[in-house]
């Protein structure tokens, strides 16, 4: 197991390294930039499938609402090496994004944070397939969301650049503007969808989504969902573009965030400082 994690941080941050030097340099994609990274996610994958073993599965994360994260260093372990391989999908096309390093590192951070954490946190999970679907549709929803989120932001920095006509000293590395939003809404689109299911798959799987202590997670969730869907009917039907759009997703990122990470975090890191 050490020896699976010293891999994976030095890979991932190896990638990090790598990928900025690319970035900055315009050079052309190198095999280094698939196959480095592609380790670090393997040994990641390896290293998050021991730790779960540990207790048999028993503790996977979520309790009975959506999103409410039981062990929360796993599941930003689990996020992060989501948002890794999807990355590794989006930099080998155009339009890659600048902030992939910062993934990589985050996800060196977040698996030695899963290692060094208890792993005892939280509730145990029965053993309903359902509520297994339901986890793992809500992971994949942020996952997916918050790498939406990452093109939004790279997004407000391009309008930033060309509106104060700063383009020449970037025009190396900098991605076409509407490449990039094309990626961005193409990644809102299956989120949202992702998002959906997952929280129908909560409401046919668990007992009572708007229990005492838990409504608030179910209300922030559906609050990101209602507005990350008016951001799409905008922008599908009305034709909508622009700053607006992609603040409001933004916003819905975080509102979301709240929901799937931050009563938790209060509750399980902060207040047992």
């Amino acid at each position: 197991m050490t020896i699976l994690l010293l891999l994976s941080v030095a890979f991932y941050l190896l990638s990090a390294i790598l990928l900025w030097r690319n970035l900055v340099q315009a050079k052309p994609a190198s095999w280094t930039l698939l196959v480095v990274p592609l380790l670090a996610i393997a040994s990641h994958l390896a290293v998050l499938w021991g730790y779960l073993r540990t207790d048999h599965f028993d503790h996977l994360n979520i309790t009975t609402s959506l999103s409410t994260v039981l062990n929360i260093t796993t599941s930003l372990s689990t996020v992060a090496l989501l948002l890794a391989s999807l990355t590794l999908l989006r930099n080998r096309r155009a339009g890659g994004l600048l902030l992939s390093p910062i993934i990589y590192v985050f996800a060196a951070v977040s698996i030695i944070l899963m290692v060094v954490s208890p792993a005892n946190w939280g509730a145990q999970l029965s053993e309903a397939n359902g509520l297994v679907v339901h986890i793992l549709l809500s992971l994949l929803a942020y996952a997916v969301l918050m790498l939406a989120t990452l093109y939004a932001v790279q997004l407000l920095y391009l309008n930033y650049v060309l509106k104060h006509h700063r383009s020449q000293a970037l025009t190396g590395y900098l991605p076409p503007l509407m490449t990039v939003e094309r990626y961005f809404f193409r990644l809102l689109s299956a989120g949202t969808v992702l998002l959906a299911i997952a929280i129908v798959s909560g409401f046919i799987f668990l007992n009572d989504m708007f229990a005492q202590g838990q409504a608030h997670k179910t209300i922030l969730s559906l609050a990101a969902f209602v507005l990350y869907a008016s951001v799409l009917f905008m922008h599908q039907v009305k034709r909508a573009r622009g700053k607006t759009l992609v603040t409001t997703s933004v916003i819905a990122s975080v509102i979301l965030s709240l929901a799937y990470f931050g009563s938790r975090f209060v509750k399980d890191i902060i207040l047992s400082l």
